[in-house]
């Protein structure tokens, strides 16, 4: 019998059957990328990204050929603008995680000048820390991850929001962990640039990313060169508004990004996916607080519902209990994948994620395989 790999992380894991679908058809019957049947495809699923969003009024999606960190980079290289013309635009990235980490490191690289306002893993950002440093360096914008996956939690967006609103400052988000899975309204929270991924919330393959760009100011961004010319918002938009592309981009993509979001409108939309993601969550975190596992949390940093970051047993290894998971055999006909923590916390730390099309079943099974290698 054959043994179905359950991946419990967020980089690749089961699709729904219409996503999977797309290939074989698609390979039947490709579609030119410079052809006219683009524009109706790309007019699509941009119009369905905004009406799970809810932002049809106040945001447009760049679609992009590349994963979720070239997104990163575009957002930060075509979209944070300087205020004045002699200078270099200028960040406050706010960081307490591995991607708030590469967030900054990542503006540093194209010549932006960062203030990198870098925390314990984990831990929650000060408001009155990040007013005084977007003041004392008169920032033109600031800096964040949602999601912060490294520790599976959730960063206060709409008070950092509402700051950078009072302070007139461009707010520029990582949502690739939290769209689609969290409840977010880009305007309530005062998101200038909202970077997402068609994988991880979308149930989508890694092969395109977004950025969502506040009207008013991709309307700016589109006057601009971008640092990174592949990556430039600018010259992306005002193609894609028109129903090109001024690169390759990956059409069969875009077409599984379609039948996702698709999947995402049968299941109730992004209410309907948070509440199926946090039904998962209830039966893990009580079966892993049954086991005695301790969750990672700090004080004011809710927990993500993709997934949970769990305090390594003491006396237990990481990679013996991974591999142990990965050779399951019981007889259920499935062995499982988990996570290490990144960074700092590799070696307290381990994740689990629920992301992907299981059953709640699947997660059951998952529970006893994993309170079985414990005691081993």
């Amino acid at each position: 019998m054959s043994i179905k790999n359950i991946s419990l992380t967020p980089a690749v894991f089961h699709l729904p059957e219409r996503v999977n679908a797309i290939a074989p058809e698609y390979a039947q019957n490709p579609i030119v990328p410079r052809g006219p049947r683009l524009a109706p495809v790309l007019d699509r699923v941009q119009n369905k990204i905004r009406s799970a969003l809810d932002c049809e009024e106040t945001h447009d999606p760049v679609m992009l050929t590349c994963s979720g960190s070239g997104a990163i980079a575009a957002g930060l290289g075509s979209c944070v603008l300087s205020r004045d013309a002699s200078r270099a635009p200028r960040i406050l990235v706010v960081s307490n995680g591995a991607y708030g980490e590469r967030q900054a490191r990542y503006a540093q690289q194209m010549g932006l000048s960062t203030t990198h306002y870098a925390l314990e893993y984990g831990k929650r950002p000060d408001l009155d820390e990040i007013e005084r440093l977007a003041q004392k360096d008169d920032v033109d914008a600031i800096g964040l991850v949602h999601g912060a996956t490294s520790t599976c939690s959730l960063n206060p967006m709409l008070e950092i929001g509402e700051l950078a609103r009072k302070l007139g400052k461009t707010f520029l988000v990582d949502g690739i962990a939290s769209l689609f899975v969290e409840e977010i309204n880009l305007e309530e929270a005062g998101v200038d640039i909202m970077i997402g991924s068609t994988n991880k919330g979308l149930h989508s393959n890694p092969d395109l990313a977004f950025v969502l760009v506040s009207k008013p100011l991709l309307e700016r961004v589109c006057e601009e060169t971008g640092r990174i010319p592949y990556l430039d918002i600018g010259e992306a938009w005002k193609a894609q508004r028109n129903g090109g592309h001024p690169y390759t981009i990956n059409i069969r993509a875009l077409l599984e990004v379609e039948a996702a979001l698709d999947s995402l409108e049968e299941e109730g939309g992004v209410a309907g996916r948070i509440s199926i993601y946090q039904a998962r969550n209830q039966l893990l975190r009580e079966g892993y607080r049954d086991m005695g596992l301790q969750l990672f949390e700090h004080p004011g940093m809710p927990l993500q519902n993709i997934g949970t970051a769990l305090y390594l047993p003491e006396g237990t290894q990481y990679a013996r209990l991974a591999d142990e998971l990965a050779e399951w055999n019981d007889g259920s006909g499935e062995c499982y994948e988990i996570y290490s923590a990144q960074g700092r916390l590799a070696d307290q730390v381990f994740r689990i994620f629920n992301m992907g099309n299981y059953e709640i079943e699947t997660y059951g099974r998952f529970l006893q395989a994993l309170k079985s290698c414990l005691k081993t």
